[in-house]
């Protein structure tokens, strides 16, 4: 991440700098911009990545169009592969409804509880 932060992160006794420096630790992130952004000499526009991933950072002088400097960046981007899984779909539009109905009919599942109970080894529990 990156952008105009306004804080002088190059001047070790401002507050502010050491409360961003902090925060930054905290969450494992390193700042790497080492040069003034500013053209009254202060480093004020950051780019902040996970501690340990190497940036190439090149900072364009100040005053050709803005007040800050240009910050032309590469980070390198790791794509991992995508997860798969094989799933086997049934299709359900090609199912004959009614002979599904048969076949749930004659099961237990759709036994009435007093039908149940008569066939039964064991007593049936109400909840």
């Amino acid at each position: 991440m990156g952008g105009d932060i306004n804080v002088h992160v190059n001047d070790a006794g401002d507050p502010d700098a050491r409360r961003l420096s902090d925060l930054l630790v905290s969450f494992d992130v390193a700042q790497h911009v080492t040069s003034a952004t500013h053209r009254c000499g202060s480093t004020l526009d950051l780019v902040m990545t996970f501690a340990g991933c190497s940036v190439d950072i090149s900072v364009d002088p100040t005053g050709l169009v803005s007040d800050h400097a240009l910050l032309v960046c590469r980070v390198p981007l790791h794509v991992g592969l995508a997860a798969t899984a094989e799933r086997i779909v049934r299709g359900w539009r090609q199912v004959d409804r009614d002979e599904l109905r048969r076949a749930l009919m004659d099961t237990p599942l759709c036994t009435s509880a007093s039908r149940q109970r008569r066939h039964s080894q064991r007593p049936v529990v109400y909840i």
